[in-house]
């Protein structure tokens, strides 16, 4: 065997081993991705899990509070009026009052709103965005608005 022969022997062992090196190479690279891959879908899978479960949860909780607000005398219709507004425009607000406007607190509007309109209190109070058990204050047009809304419900 020449030099050159020799030479092309050894060249084309040293590609050999290259390619099978780099094969191996390749398989390990592939066979981490696909691990992440399964790590992330799992992953995925719990997350989704815990959505649900928090979500049921949820829906409990509200359940439970449709219920509540019903004993104390807020009807299904009060409260979907009261979940239709909008966040911002909730009533009760301590923090956002007006400083030429003169507060009311909350229990008194509503007792007061309660006599004109001939509504039940807490219900009064679930329309003026008012939480059961706390006596926030309430501006004179929402006051307004709610006799407003109570009177033309109670004359229908």
């Amino acid at each position: 065997m020449s030099s050159t022969d020799s030479k092309k022997q050894a060249n084309l062992s040293r590609i050999r081993t290259n390619q099978r090196l780099s094969r191996a190479r390749r398989k390990e690279y592939i066979s981490s991705l696909e691990s992440r891959i399964r790590e992330h879908e799992e992953k995925g899978v719990q997350a989704t899990l815990e959505i649900q479960l928090a979500a049921r949860k949820v829906a409990e909780e509200n359940q439970r509070l449709r219920e509540l607000l019903g004993k104390v005398g807020v009807s299904e219709a009060g409260i979907r009026e009261y979940l239709q507004q909008p966040p911002s425009q909730t009533p009760c607000r301590r923090e956002e009052q007006q400083k030429d406007a003169e507060p009311n607190e909350c229990s008194m509007a509503a007792d007061l709103i309660s006599l004109i309109t001939g509504a039940n209190t807490s219900q009064v109070r679930v329309t003026l965005g008012c939480a059961p058990g706390r006596n926030c204050d309430v501006d004179e047009e929402a006051i307004e608005k709610t006799i407003t809304r109570l009177k033309g419900s109670t004359s229908n």
